[in-house]
This record gives structure tokens, sequence and C-alpha cells, in this order.
């Protein structure tokens, strides 16, 4: 694709500044001096607002119409939500939690944490403003700002192509995975988002933008901390993005002082401190059950990693089938299928990166080397996210290869380019030309169909995610759920004691009473009670029942019928 490319001889679109010494390279310094619909400070012409706008409108109303509908239907937090929702609850309590989510892994007798509490701190405050629903609204809220970021640091660099190519990028992934639209709150879907965001602003950082990497910090912090299978593509974007810039740009480097140095740092040790001081004063640490969990087993190995890579980065890709969903068996071939590329194709596509990289910087084509170096890494980190996967966990590949998607649509929009690239410049050879002009009509004409495209795309995204809206996603269990756990929490609040107790949910399984108890359990605590689940896979968030305690019991006879909550003592 050209939409990221400059408009002047090179495609690029290099830092905007001019350079006080003679002119030794042509093609560097047009690609130095000259920057597409960017006047030096990162804001397009005039002409090109009402396109910025309209990038931002497209990829963040789908998100605020989702969250708005489902906030009619009365959306609760249930499962692993549940969980999610009351750690941001504790924040601003005495047990203010240092680690993150609860983990579906264990080290021996230990439960194992999310790396850090990070969306438990960005989701505190609506959750208590609004217990019942400001995990949503809150969830929302981050999720636009983390879309409207990619967005505006993709324009710094490559003006109205770049933020509309990124606004299409975005509703392509949500096109393809509605999931993670209609579910914001859920960590998996949460890091993804915020992926997007590191690897945009990395982008910017790489390109010379160095003031970008405070935020590609704080973002893939938030990845990391949300999803510690993520941590691959994550770090290696936010830790090697600055090394090109510094590399090319001495001068640059020197007048930024290394501001952005002391400020990406100090972002890190804020947001981090909380994860470092769990594990110095707690025996063992979290971070160290995360690497016992993830050395307790044999994992799916590079093999399988390299076939899944390919499967995603081929013409038909794996990631545009839904995720593998029903029963067990269901999901299992549907886990299977997302490993079935060709190994030589996922090797091809590193192979190619490493070159394009490599020609377009020897070349002067400083954003297209910037795009496909990150794409790069991003596709080594991928590979070692799947191969680090644990056999006995073979089917959260079903989720956590989602990834796979953000990094097959960025290895095709980086080839497309380059081939773009390719073909422009073998004309160029054929009809003898020089340095072309810096813009040309047909470019400025093409801002009017990528904003029908946007719209569309937008659209298609509203429809698509409307039609799933009765399922479970929004959810994570179903509408019934929700209304179970609504009329379940009513109940157990007339008849629960002071204290803590037992809460043990009863019934048809149509409502998942799993579902509902965590959901029950998450309001009654935010209305004061001290509920803890029967249920085992409750105790780490919300404490272990009272041996010989009182227990509140919720029967669920069935949808439409009267829940019924008593209290059976102890023994």
């Amino acid at each position: 694709m050209r939409m990221l490319a400059g408009a002047d001889g090179t495609r690029e679109t290099a830092p905007v500044e001019a350079l006080p010494t003679a002119v030794p390279d042509e093609r560097v310094v047009t690609t130095d001096v000259t920057a597409v619909d960017d006047d030096g400070t990162g804001r397009g012409p005039r002409s090109d607002r009402w396109l910025r706008v309209l990038c931002h409108l497209a990829a963040e109303l789908p998100l605020v119409v989702f969250g708005a509908v489902e906030s009619a239907r009365g959306w609760r937090p249930l499962y692993d939500n549940a969980d999610l929702a009351y750690r941001s609850f504790q924040v601003f309590s005495s047990h203010s939690p240092l680690v993150g989510h609860q983990m579906a892994v264990s080290a021996g007798s230990h439960a194992v944490f999310g790396p850090g509490p990070l969306q438990s701190w960005i989701l505190a405050v609506p959750v208590r403003v609004d217990p019942a629903q400001g995990a949503l609204w809150g969830g929302v809220a981050a999720a636009v700002v983390a879309a409207a970021l990619a967005i505006e640091a993709i324009w710094a660099v490559g003006g109205w192509r770049g933020g509309a190519a990124t606004a299409g990028c975005v509703l392509v992934f949500a096109l393809v995975r509605p999931e993670v639209a209609l579910d914001v709150v859920w960590n998996v879907w949460f890091a993804l988002l915020f992926l997007v965001t590191t690897f945009c602003t990395a982008l910017a950082v790489v390109t010379g933008r160095l003031r970008w990497w405070p935020v590609t910090v704080l973002a893939a912090s938030v990845v990391v901390q949300c999803q510690a299978a993520f941590a691959p593509p994550a770090v290696l974007l936010c830790l090697l993005a600055p090394l090109p810039a510094l590399v090319a740009g001495r001068r640059r480097l020197a007048r930024d002082r290394f501001g952005w140095l002391v400020a990406g740092l100090g972002t890190g040790v804020v947001v981090w401190a909380a994860p470092v001081l769990q594990e110095v004063t707690t025996r063992p640490g979290n971070l160290t059950l995360l690497v016992r969990a993830a050395q307790s087993g044999p994992t799916i190995g590079t093999s399988a990693a390299l076939r899944t890579l390919g499967g995603a980065t081929r013409v038909l890709p794996a990631w545009v089938r839904p995720l593998p969903t029903g029963g067990g068996l269901a999901q299992f071939f549907g886990v299977v299928a997302m490993t079935s590329g060709p190994e030589w194709w996922g090797l091809a596509v590193l192979s190619i990166l490493v070159a394009v990289t490599a020609v377009s910087w020897r070349t002067g084509r400083r954003t297209l080397a910037a795009l496909s170096f990150l794409t790069l890494l991003a596709a080594i980190g991928g590979v070692v996210t799947v191969a680090s996967i644990p056999r006995a966990q073979f089917l959260v590949l079903g989720y956590l290869g989602a990834v796979l998607a953000l990094i097959g649509i960025a290895v095709w929009v980086t080839f497309a380019w380059a081939a773009a690239e390719v073909v422009v410049a073998g004309l160029r050879r054929l009809r003898g030309d020089g340095v072309v002009e810096t813009a040309s009509p047909w470019v400025d004409r093409a801002r009017w169909p990528a904003a029908a495209l946007l719209l569309g795309l937008s659209a298609w995204l509203i429809a698509t995610g409307m039609a799933q809206m009765d399922g479970t996603a929004p959810t994570l269990s179903g509408w019934a759920a929700v209304r179970a756990t609504d009329a379940a929490s009513a109940a157990a609040a007339r008849v629960a004691p002071t204290g803590a107790f037992g809460l043990q949910v009863e019934g048809a399984s149509s409502t998942e009473p799993l579902a509902v108890e965590t959901g029950v359990a998450y309001q009654l605590a935010t209305r004061g009670f001290d509920p803890r689940p029967t249920t085992a896979i409750g105790y780490p968030t919300f404490g272990r029942p009272p041996v010989g305690g009182p227990t509140v019991v919720v029967v669920l006879s069935g949808p439409g019928r009267t829940v019924h909550a008593h209290i059976r003592s102890g023994s």
C-alpha cells in the first residue's frame, strides 16, 4: 500500500527539518526536508483537517456505539470481567492491588496473576463512580484513547495517508475480530488495542519523533501487564524503536537533549513500581510465579509458531475466519487450523521483511524501512508468544492467537507498500525520470475515496457488531446470565449477613452459575458485603469462605422465574 508513502521522490516522510549543512545526497535531503501534508508540527494543512477528524470518527465511533448499546441493555461484569472490575474497585482502598488480573494458571499451590495493575488503575475512577457499569464505559474511553493515539502518531509520520491507513487497519482488525470491539473490558482484548498503539507510536519513534517514546512505554506496559503472553512483541517494539532514530539522527538527538529518554524511563518506573514492590516484598513474588508457570511443561514450540505465522500471512489468512468456539472438540480443531499454515512461508515472511528493511534503508526510503523493521519485530515477537504457550493450554491459542491478526495486517501493508515502490521505481527507470514533483494530482484526489472507504468500513463494523450483540461476546457469558446476576444480587443482598460469608449459586446451566456467582460476588462486594464464592476459582480474588461460617445460597430456577436466596448455616 502507498497510503503511508510520501509524495516526494523517495515516497518518505522522515523528520521535517531543513538541514543546515551542504546537500550530500538529493534523495536523502528530499526525505528530510519534505513531508507530505505536514508543516513540521504534526498538523496537516487546513484542507486536511476534515479528513483527520473523519479518521478518528470512523475508527472510534463503533466503540462508542457498542458501549452505549451494551449499557442500555444492562451490561454487568461477569467471569474475568468481574475480577477485573473488583480489582479496579479496590484501587482506592487499603487493599489496592499490586498485581493484575487472576490468570487461569498456577505455580504449584500458588495462584498467578497478571504482571501488573495498570488496567485496574485506568478503570479505577470509572468503577468507583459507577460500580455497575463503570468498567464498561471506562474501558470504552480507554479504547478510544488507544485508537486516537495510534492515528495521531502515524499522522505525524505520514500525514493524511498515514492517518487514513491506520484508521483503516484498526477497522479491518475489528471486523475480523469483533470481540475486541464488543468487550473492551476483557484484559486480552484491552491488551491488543494497546498493542496497536504501541506499534503506531513506535513507528513515530523510529522515524525520529522521539518524544513519542514515553507514550510507547506506557502503551507497551499496558499490554504486558494485561496479558503476559503479549510481552515479546510489545517489549521488542518498545525497547528497539529508538535505535534506528539514534543511529540516523544525531543532530535531532543533540537537539532533544535526552528529554524523551528521561520521560520514558520515568514513565516506566511509575507504572512498574507496584509489581516490583510486590515482587521484592512477597516470597515468592508474582513475577517469579509467572516465570515458573511459563516453565511448568513443554510448549507448543517454534515449528508450530512458524506455521501459525505462515497461516496468518498467506494470501487467504487464517484470521479471516472467526475464533474457534463451541464444544471442546470444535475448539480443538479450530485451534489446530490456526497452526496449519506453511512453515516455509513463515520463515520466508521473516526473510522478506529483513530484505525490505535493508533495501529501503539503503535507498533512502526511511519510513518504509521503519515500518518493515517494526513489522519484523512484531512478527518475531508473535512467533515467540505462540511458541511459548504450554501444550497443556493449547486451546488458549484460540484467543491469544488473535495477535497474529494484527501482525498479518502489518505484514501485508508492508509488502503492498514495498511492491508499489518497486513498480514505481521500475516505471521511472523506463521513462528516465529524475526527481518527481512533490505532489501528484491523483494523490490529492485520493482523499475523497479514502474518506468514503473509511466510512464504509466503519458502517460495516457497526452492522457486524450489532449482529453479534445477542451473543456471548459483549458479556463473556450471555445476556441471560446478566439478567440472572441482577436478580440474584438483589435476592442475596436481602439475606446476606454482616461479615464474611460463603456464596454459592445453583441452577439451570443456561444461566451459567459460575458466571452469575462471580457477578453476584462483585455486586455484593461493591455494596459493602464480604462475599466469598465457594467455587475455588474465586478464592484468590474474593478470599476463601469462612470455615464453619454461613453460606448464602442463590437458586436459579430458570429464565423468567423468581430467583430464590437463603442462608445455610455452617457446620
